[in-house]
């Protein structure tokens, strides 16, 4: 028995588990450094995730503080358009009235006016030079427009005749801008406008 299996041959069989050994050894040691690097130190993970809780609180806050403003401005532009509403009434309702005032405008300056045409007739026709300060020539004087025969020389005075224009007068006298006029045809003496008659020599009188 002992003749089979020499002394040398134990010898080999333990020295190749003493090698399997300490390389399976070897092994589970540098397994463990390796998970030993890759796992971080408790205390930097406990700082990193405080940090990261402080970071989304503050964008918790910055998302809240946003919500607020968002529905403030909301309530302002709803009333901003309530106001512009306001605004856009109260426009057209002044162009409709601006729109009649234009249209009752426009029909009044249409209108024709008694007196306009007479100041419009009166400043067309040439009137001749005032001399009020020198007593008038008697004689014959053309009506240049349509006047009135005033009893006085006073535009209060009562109107006894009118006299058309292109008529000739026969003027015996004056008083101011006053001409004093008398008829051979038996109609009241009275007293016209100075303006409203030019002298006419060698023309007989009509009046």
């Amino acid at each position: 028995m002992g003749e089979k299996n020499p002394r040398w041959a134990y010898v080999v069989i333990f020295a190749l588990l003493a090698i399997v050994v300490v390389l399976a050894g070897n092994s589970l040691i540098g397994y463990r450094s390796e998970g030993v690097r890759l796992a971080p130190p408790p205390e930097q993970s406990a700082k990193e995730l405080a940090d990261k809780d402080k970071q989304i609180q503050a964008l918790d806050s910055e998302v809240a503080q946003l919500r607020k403003e968002l529905e403030a401005n909301s309530g302002r532009v709803k009333e901003l358009e309530s106001k512009l509403d306001e605004t856009n009434k109260a426009f057209s309702a002044a162009q409709q009235k601006l729109k009649v005032a234009q249209k009752q405008a426009e029909r009044l300056a249409a209108a024709p006016s008694p007196a306009k045409e007479k100041t419009v007739a009166r400043n067309a026709e040439p009137s001749p030079a005032p001399s009020w300060r020198r007593p008038a020539e008697p004689g014959s004087y053309e009506v240049i427009r349509d006047t009135a025969v005033l009893e006085k020389p006073s535009v209060s005075s009562r109107e006894v005749a009118t006299i058309q224009k292109g008529t000739t007068v026969n003027v015996v006298g004056s008083q101011g801008e006053w001409l004093e006029v008398r008829s051979k045809y038996g109609k009241p003496p009275g007293f016209i406008r100075r303006d409203d008659a030019m002298f006419r020599a060698g023309q007989s009188e009509s009046r």
